[in-house]
Parts: structure tokens; sequence; C-alpha cells
């Protein structure tokens, strides 16, 4: 999502280079786990680690395939519920047509989200000499459910490990109960997908 900060750390280099080494070749990879487990980052040390050997992939954000948009998802969410945050969420018929027209080798249609304008960008990317696609985000791994992403790779981390970094990235306020909650369930959520991954990372402190 354009406007999201991005906060590079060693943990996150980490993650990409343990990632690196279960690749084989043209690829779509899944990164997803709990907000704050540094998804984002990995993706885009990943990103710079393929390049580095010759080979181009582009990231997809999941953030950016929410039905609803961001400026008004919270008061969503609050006026349906907390049994509304999840899966549901998510265009995932977009993303599996992504993930097919990329299979065989056709040109990709993304979209990216202003975070703090309601605009909306449409994007369509040529994939030809492109070596893997990366979808960071929640729950990426629900992809791997329907036989999409040849790795999934689940980052560890509860809520609790992760609040710093969040607060680091301005997506966090403790003193937002709702929000509290929406961090527990989609933690909660995340942690059932986990099964779909082939490869755990723990969280670092």
């Amino acid at each position: 999502m354009i406007g999201d900060r991005i906060l590079i750390t060693e943990h996150s280099k980490n993650n990409a280079n343990k990632i690196l080494q279960k690749l084989q070749g043209d690829e779509i990879i899944l990164i997803y786990g709990v907000s704050g487990s540094q998804k984002t980052e990995t993706a885009d040390c990943l990103q710079e680690l393929l390049f580095k050997k010759n080979k181009q992939s582009i990231v997809i954000s999941l953030d950016d395939f929410y039905l609803v948009h961001p400026t008004v998802r919270y008061f969503n969410r609050e006026k349906l519920g907390i049994e509304s945050v999840g899966t549901s969420e998510i265009d995932w018929n977009e993303l599996e047509r992504i993930c097919e027209d990329f299979q065989n080798k056709k040109p990709i249609r993304i979209k990216r989200v202003h975070k703090y304008a309601d605009i909306v960008e449409h994007v369509t990317l040529e994939t030809d000499g492109i070596s893997c696609l990366i979808i960071e985000g929640l729950y990426s791994g629900y992809l791997k459910k329907d036989g999409f992403g040849d790795v999934a790779v689940y980052l560890e981390g509860n809520p609790s490990q992760t609040l710093e970094f969040r607060k680091l990235r301005g997506k966090e306020d403790e003193s937002d109960e709702f929000r509290q909650k929406v961090v527990q369930r989609e933690f909660n959520i995340t942690s059932q997908l986990k099964r779909h991954a082939d490869l755990n990372i723990q969280f670092e402190d």
C-alpha cells in the first residue's frame, strides 16, 4: 500500500535469506503472519536478494486487495463488529486471477491503494523475464489452501511480541481497545492458516 512506512531490520534481512534458501526456480512466494511480523520488510529484502542473483521479481501487498478502502475500513469494522474482520475482507478472486496469469506468463493487472487518499491505481505489468511473484500480507497463505503459491512462508510472532514494531510503523494506538481486538482476531486467523506454510520463521526480539 502506497503510504505505509517500511522499516528494514536485521530480522527482515535474516528472514529473506532463509526464504531464499527454500527457493528452487520460478515461483509464487506467499509471506504471511500477524501484524508487525515484518512481512513487507521481508518481501522487500527478498526482492533485493533475488535481484542480486539476476532474478527479477514483483511484490504485491495483500493490503491493496481489501474490499473496503483503508480510509473507511476501521469505521466499517466497528459498525459490522469484530466478527467481520478476517479473510472475507479480501478480494481472493482477483488475487487468484493474478496468480493464474503469472503462471501462464501473461501480463498481470494489479492495483495499488493510496493509504492517505481516496485513490486506487490500476497497473498492468509484463511478466516476461520475471522469475518470482511475491505476495505478502496477513492472510496470503490462504491462497495455498486453494492451490496457489509454490512456497508459503509463515512469520511467527504474537501481538505482544510485535507490538513495538507496529508502534514504530505508526500502526498502533494502545489506548484503542477495538484496534487491540482486531489485532488479536487477526492473530487467531493467521495462526489457523499456519498449517499451509512450507516454512515457519520464528520471531526474533
